[in-house]
Parts: C-alpha cells; structure tokens; sequence
C-alpha cells in the first residue's frame, strides 16, 4: 500500500532526519509515524488515498534517490547471524503507481537513479530532482507521460539517447533542463531523435561535443534552447 510505501522509506532515512516536526509529521515519543501518509508534509492524495503528488523541495532530504527501500523481517534467532536470515521486500516511489508529480529538487541526495521501475510510473508527468548531487545516466524519459523532467545542476555525466520516441506514441516530453552537469555525450547522436513536442530544451555548462544535428529545425513547437558553454563544433 502507499501508507507501507512512505512508512520505508521514512525509516529507511530515520537516522538522516533530525526529527519529525521538520518534516511535519507526528510522531510518538520514540519517532515512530502516528498519523496516515496523505497527512504527511508535501505529500497530495486522491480521494481513494493514493498518492499523486509529492513536493519535498528544499527540505534537506539526504541519501540515495528512493527508488526502492526495503522492509527487513528477521525470521529465526533473536539476533541475525547471515544475510538468509532476512526477508526483504521492495517498497519506494516506484510502488506509486498514481504518482503525477515529483519535486525532489534542492535537497542533498546522492548516487544515481535507476529508472527502469520507475517507467511503471504512467500517470508521472512532473519529474524534478534538479539542484541536488545525482550523478551518473539522465533519462528524460523517466515516464511514459513526462513532460516536464529537470535534471539540471547535479554531477550527471552522461544523458540517455531519445531513441524511444522513434516508436513511443506517447511523445509528450515539452520541457527538459539538464543544464550545468558533467554530461559528455556526441550532442548530434544524443538530439537526433529529440521529441517533436519539445518546447524547451536547455543543456548549457556541460562536455557536449560534435555538430547540432539538422533534425532541429523541424521541431515546430521549440521556443528555447540553450548548449551554450559546450564543446560543440
């Protein structure tokens, strides 16, 4: 369920958080979550108590990106002894399944996001984890319904290329920002499939090299774009 989703990954970050009224939740006396998750700060419902919206902006959220946690049921012995010991089962933003939004943006995580759960998500069309320490692989094409994906100011280093929207119906992406990374990519054979629907596109301060590939003057609803301080030939 949604409320075990969120349940995890507050636990997960339990020694992370300085305590629960940071984060508008009430808590017990020994930190543990008292009240149901669509009244937690940031965190929207509909009217069946899914979640579909989260805004955590600027709320000093460290650690990985929570794709998934798990939740560990020792079975056997007082105290562990192998790792057999253990029962895990996977909880995380990729249970959402009603999810429409997601605002991580200027907080402190770190690692890299494993996206291939995460295109489960089908109702995701705001996808935000700009300003933070993220690093390896973008993929703006985190959702099949995405159309806002902000990836700018962390360390990614590489960008996914738009092949997908070769065959996708779903060509709904209109604004992506990965500016001010480390991405390296060949920016002809990364923009060659850019989606016809774009309307901004903005990839300034990186280590993209080669030529613009010619496809772009034929996207009809491109209002910005921006590769300015690359290594572009």
């Amino acid at each position: 369920t949604n409320k075990t989703v969120f349940h995890a990954i507050y636990n997960e970050s339990n020694d992370q958080i300085e305590d629960c009224q940071l984060y508008g939740i009430s808590c017990d006396s020994e930190g543990h979550v008292t009240i149901d998750h669509c009244q937690w700060y940031g965190i929207s419902c509909d009217d069946e108590g899914h979640v579909t919206g989260i805004d955590l902006r600027a709320n000093n959220l460290l650690g990985q990106f929570p794709v998934y946690t798990r939740i560990y049921t020792f079975l056997g012995a007082p105290s562990p002894t192998i790792e057999s010991d253990w029962q895990g089962t996977k909880y995380g933003l990729a249970n959402l399944f009603r999810l429409k939004t997601l605002d991580l943006a200027d907080n402190k995580l770190t690692g890299t996001i494993e996206y291939r759960p995460l295109y489960n998500l089908r109702s995701l069309t705001h996808f935000d984890v700009s300003g933070n320490q993220l690093g390896g692989e973008v993929n703006a094409l985190v959702s099949p319904s995405v159309t806002h994906a902000d990836f700018s100011n962390n360390r990614f280093t590489s960008m996914q290329r738009f092949d997908m929207y070769k065959v996708s119906p779903l060509q709904t992406l209109s604004f992506c920002d990965v500016s001010n990374n480390e991405i390296k990519n060949d920016a002809s054979n990364l923009l060659e499939n850019i989606p016809p629907n774009i309307e901004q596109f903005f990839a300034s301060n990186n280590r993209m090299h080669g030529n613009l590939p010619a496809s772009l003057d034929s996207l009809p609803k491109l209002s910005e774009f921006d590769m300015s301080s690359n290594a572009l030939s």
